[in-house]
């Protein structure tokens, strides 16, 4: 991967709203980020669950219930008035031993979930529940402890993935800010296509030079006919990938950002759904007994990661 251990990754795993299946598909691009980026314990994967009000990564690594969770979370970390955090200055080039700091010191080591050592992938839950700020989750001011943290980040991990919360949640607009690439997370839905379209038309005036992977995530494979609106008969799930791919005809135009819609080329469509994962998700990379589909799942997953990778 070339300089790749000398450069850390900020990525942004969002939806516009809930139920895209946005926790389970950054957990399943984990592992092949990690092998990736070369996550070892001196420069590990660090995973932040910025779902605060819904804490998707904090559950899956059945972290809520643990004793530490209210003093080692987002909230402590971030909140503007008591966060640990360092502050950094902006013109420093790098952070010495950030490993020695008491946040990574304290961040839980999620790597055997993924088949790594404990510490190669390192998680900041989120506290449920508990805001920001202490009333609301959407207005709390901007952190200057979210930049210092960046910058620790930036010269101690490979790595850094930010379970996003949804839309414009205070915590989405850390997340987005905070990353150069986006794995924007989406159902083949008509709600969450002409949602995703409004949102990145107004997200499009506010940001520059941000990687967008446009991701349709639960894809159905069966074929069905579904009479639209107009009467006309719609087939799917092509009619849904043409919408798409028509609704962001006109961002890609604007060349602020770079959309990358790979995943709807040729015969691609996103994700498709993992219907063991309706029950219980996990890591499908260390699944047995794997179906034709969930293979397929796994190039996909591989595939995003390789994206992110390349990316500048």
């Amino acid at each position: 991967m070339g300089n790749v251990q000398n450069t850390c990754k900020f990525i942004s795993c969002f939806s516009y709203k809930g139920g895209a299946g946005r926790s389970t598909l950054a957990i399943n691009v984990v592992p092949y980020l990690a092998e990736m980026l070369n996550a070892t314990e001196k420069r590990p994967l660090v995973l932040v669950d910025m779902d605060i009000d819904s804490c998707g990564l904090t559950f899956l690594f059945d972290l809520h219930n643990d004793h530490r969770i209210k003093k080692e979370c987002v909230q402590s970390w971030f909140h503007p008035r008591f966060s640990n955090m360092p502050i950094v200055d902006e013109d420093e080039d790098e952070i010495d031993s950030a490993l020695d700091h008491e946040m990574f010191q304290n961040l839980y080591p999620v790597g055997e979930f993924f088949g790594f050592r404990p510490k190669e992938i390192l998680c900041l839950p989120a506290n449920p529940g508990e805001t920001i700020k202490g009333d609301s989750n959407y207005d709390a001011p901007l952190s200057s402890h979210i930049s210092a943290f960046k910058r620790m980040c930036k010269s101690t991990a490979c790595g850094v993935l930010f379970d996003s919360a949804v839309g414009s949640q205070l915590t989405a607009i850390w997340s987005n800010n905070c990353a150069s690439h986006i794995m924007c997370c989406l159902r083949p839905t008509e709600q969450f296509r002409e949602g995703t379209k409004h949102f990145f038309d107004i997200y499009d005036t506010k940001a520059n030079s941000k990687n967008i992977i446009i991701i349709p995530n639960i894809v159905p494979v069966d074929e069905l006919s579904i009479k639209g609106k107009n009467g006309i008969i719609n087939n799917y799930p092509s009619y849904a990938k043409d919408r798409i791919l028509e609704d962001f005809k006109d961002n890609l135009s604007r060349k602020n950002n770079n959309y990358i819609l790979d995943l709807l080329e040729g015969n691609k469509f996103g994700v498709p759904k993992i219907d063991r994962f309706m029950w219980q998700e996990g890591v499908l990379k260390n699944a047995e007994n794997l179906s034709e589909i969930e293979r397929t799942a796994l190039d996909i997953y591989k595939e995003i990661a390789r994206m992110i990778v390349a990316g500048n």
